[in-house]
């Protein structure tokens, strides 16, 4: 039947009011958060600003394309973006950009860093891969989604950069775990890797040991390895309740606070704003994990239910531990904060993910002739 003009726009306009508009708009919210906060971590220089803003806004509309692409159609990218992430991952040990000792970017024009596709790419495969036949899972192929995770995780511990691979590593975790992973193969696991820790503590470099001893008594080295630790504690306490106001943080503008834009970036926002602003953006967080859970929990199959989960507690794991890493709960390991801190391909990642997640939601509630197959 050929649709009048009348019916075309309505057909449009529900296409584009059927989104999940609370998750968009806390998206949103948390970006004109990172302007804000951004601004004044690069002490109200706006080359940076204007940067984050062209970042955001590209990957926000590639956000609203990969929304409208069917999942069959993204089920189907799974192979090729994960050889993809691969090929550059292994280019980047080889003529990647070397910076402090660790090659983790290549320059194809614009910097890019690979090991943040893999954040994606990886549970996008091993979700195909447990989805192939929709019957019951067996060990081998648990195992198979394990070998496609292990295999980035040791390309990327090798440039080094074991934050990020912990981070892949749980990605791709969080995938085996949503499809059914059996209780006594994680507790089997955990016992393994508790009896092999003496093994692994061999294994890290002098670096890693120092950052997890320094973890365990900053004070041990107050100007070097527990500096990051130390003044980020202070800039937290001292933003109090209320904070010192906007751009008038002096631990940030006197730059005693390392990476103030990017990895230590709530550090601007405890000080300035205080204990409320920190609770203010916990609480977009939680909005935008509780609306990831429910579109996981609504998923209409196995692919769309795992990788849903993954995107969703991978995003929340690294809340997690930026927070407890700047609170010295955690060991420093150069894990931003999603969509406030300074960084390119980390929020183009970050917003195809959740455009994943709006295309799992709307092939599950809607299907009209805009919702692309």
């Amino acid at each position: 039947m050929k649709l009048t003009l009348r019916n075309k726009l309505y057909l449009f306009m529900r296409h584009l009011l059927s989104f999940d508009y609370i998750l968009i708009f806390s998206l949103v919210a948390l970006f004109i958060v990172n302007v804000f906060v951004q601004y004044s971590a690069n002490d109200q220089v706006m080359t940076r600003l204007y940067s984050d803003v062209v970042f955001f806004g590209f990957s926000f509309i590639l956000m609203m394309i990969i929304a409208s692409i069917n999942t069959s159609r993204i089920r189907s990218m799974a192979i090729p973006l994960y050889i993809i992430s691969i090929i550059l991952i292994a280019l980047v040990l080889v003529i990647g950009i070397r910076v402090n000792g660790a090659r983790r970017w290549l320059n194809l024009g614009i910097r890019i860093q690979p090991s943040e596709l893999c954040k994606l790419s990886v549970p996008l495969l091993v979700a195909y891969v447990l989805s192939i036949k929709d019957n019951v899972l067996t060990y081998k192929n648990y195992l198979l989604g394990f070998v496609l995770i292990i295999i980035p995780f040791l390309l990327i511990a090798k440039q080094p950069d074991l934050g990020t691979g912990i981070l892949v590593f749980s990605a791709g975790f969080f995938v085996l775990f949503f499809a059914g992973l059996p209780w006594k193969i994680i507790i089997s696991s955990v016992i393994a890797i508790v009896a092999s820790s003496p093994l692994i503590w061999h294994l890290l470099k002098d670096y890693q040991k120092h950052r997890i001893l320094t973890l365990l008594d900053p004070q041990s080295d107050p100007l070097g390895k527990g500096y990051h630790i130390i003044q980020g504690i202070i800039a937290i306490g001292s933003g109090g309740i209320y904070g010192k106001g906007y751009l008038h943080g002096s631990q940030v503008h006197l730059n005693f606070i390392p990476e103030k834009h990017t990895d230590f970036v709530i550090t601007v926002l405890a000080e300035e704003f205080g204990y409320i602003g920190i609770i203010a953006i916990l609480t977009l967080y939680l909005l935008i994990a509780m609306r990831g859970l429910r579109i996981m929990r609504l998923a209409p199959d196995r692919f769309s239910q795992t990788l849903a989960g993954s995107i969703t507690m991978s995003f929340i794991l690294y809340v997690l531990i930026n927070m407890g890493m700047v609170s010295g709960i955690f060991p420093v390991v150069g894990v931003p904060l999603p969509l406030i801190s300074y960084g390119g391909t980390a929020t183009i990642v970050i917003m195809i993910g959740f455009g994943i997640l709006l295309s799992i939601d709307h092939r599950n509630r809607y299907k009209d002739p805009f919702h692309y197959n």
